[in-house]
């Protein structure tokens, strides 16, 4: 079984693409990967914390952002986060023991990657995530609604053999997408030099 990190590609660059409209006080990315998101979101954000079964290689990201190893946000208190991100193994199937691009038989990665971004986002806060045209979006939309949030396509591409698309997930008592009101609310502290985790730690 592989047990290297995620190393970014089209789909983290076009994650990280959407991410940069967000800002506020304190945001997650499970499946951190390498840690190249996180220096990213460490310029809008006061506190980053990304979370990955795999240690990253790179280090460029630790002044600026916290790393816990952990599966999805076990170890991290719930309704902490304005805002959690992830890019998680979406690929159908578990037939090579790649665990950073494998999203199991019937996806079960990418669901459970779904269900922690609920557990540990704030009531007000928002998911946004990555997956392929191999998931049922209406299904994914159900889930969604089922815990009070609405979904709407940020944007997509399509890179060879698959279409990648970046969601965003709202509270439907706060509407959808980033308009002025939504965004002022975002912005908190903005981002800090050095990021701490100790408010969030189960």
């Amino acid at each position: 079984m592989s047990r290297e990190p995620y190393l970014a590609s089209e789909d983290s660059a076009l994650l990280k693409a959407a991410l940069t409209a967000y800002s506020g006080d304190s945001c997650l990315e499970i499946g951190a990967g390498n840690g190249g998101n996180l220096i990213e979101l460490a310029k809008r954000f006061r506190t980053v914390v990304g979370t990955d079964l795999v240690r990253p290689s790179m280090t460029d990201w630790r002044r600026e952002a916290d790393f816990v190893l952990t599966d999805g946000a076990a170890c991290l208190r719930s309704s902490c986060f304005d805002l959690v991100a992830f890019n998680p193994p979406y690929l159908e199937g578990d037939e090579t023991g790649d665990i950073a691009v494998e999203g199991g038989r019937l996806l079960e990665v990418p669901k459970a990657f779904l269900s922690e971004a609920f557990r540990a986002v704030s009531r007000t806060g928002r998911v946004v995530f990555l997956v392929n045209d191999d998931i049922n979006i209406e299904e994914v939309k159900a889930t969604c609604e089922e815990r009070g949030f609405g979904l709407r396509l940020l944007t997509s591409r399509r890179v060879f053999f698959e279409v990648l698309s970046v969601y965003e997930a709202a509270a439907m008592s706060q509407g959808i997408g980033l308009d002025e009101g939504s965004q002022a609310r975002m912005q908190g502290h903005g981002a800090g030099t050095a990021s701490h985790i100790g408010e969030c730690a189960a």
